[in-house]
């Protein structure tokens, strides 16, 4: 069978080497941050050229940007599989960043660009306030669902409970990363959830 040829040909081919690319920073920044790594590196593990990659990425930080979304949109993919159980939401969760952490740049490329984020000019403004909200209103959503279906205890502020575990998730990460990795960060969040889901479930037991 031939290559597919016109522009719908082009568009598959363009949008497989944009992900290809998008992997490879995906594991160099990884591997080695995003300050220790050049675009040249990347292209090499892309194994395309460097103007080919400038072809689609104008620049380092651009590309820093796309897989940062690129990631997040990966994690809004695991979590569409995670079951309806709160219980398991959590300890899915907890699998999520602990295959992260086997990645050392990526968790500080997240905290770092979504701390920059916030700046209403920073070019990932829009998107990370977005996926924020999102993550919140998922969560929400989620436990709601677990009252209903009587896995929790009815009369829980659903918002409030999601934006507190947003909020402690997201400042574990920062503490993790300015104390240089010097506590389990893991270890921490497991205890958080632990005692949040013996509070809030119908059967008051833990993870």
């Amino acid at each position: 069978m031939g290559t597919p040829r016109g522009p719908r040909g082009g568009y598959t081919t363009g949008l497989a080497r944009r992900n290809q690319i998008l992997e490879a920073a995906l594991l160099r920044f990884g591997q080695d941050g995003y300050r220790k790594t050049s675009l040249a590196r990347i292209a090499r593990d892309a194994d395309i050229t460097d103007a080919g990659l400038l072809h689609h990425f104008r620049d380092k930080q651009q590309l820093l940007l796309a897989v940062v979304q690129y990631w997040h949109e990966r994690l809004d993919e695991q979590w569409v599989r995670v079951p309806d159980s709160v219980r398991d939401a959590f300890r899915c969760h907890l699998e999520d960043t602990a295959e992260a952490l086997n990645m050392p740049g990526i968790l500080e490329l997240a905290v770092v660009i979504g701390a920059e984020a916030t700046a209403p000019d920073h070019p990932a403004h829009e998107f990370f306030s977005h996926w924020q909200e999102k993550g919140v209103r998922e969560l929400a959503d989620r436990l709601r669902a677990g009252a209903e279906s009587g896995e929790l205890k009815a009369g829980l502020d659903h918002e409030n409970i999601a934006r507190e575990c947003a909020a402690l998730d997201a400042g574990l990460r920062l503490q993790w990363l300015a104390g240089e990795r010097s506590f389990d960060l893991i270890a921490v969040m497991r205890s958080h959830l632990d005692r949040l889901m013996s509070t809030i479930a119908a059967d008051g037991k833990g993870l």
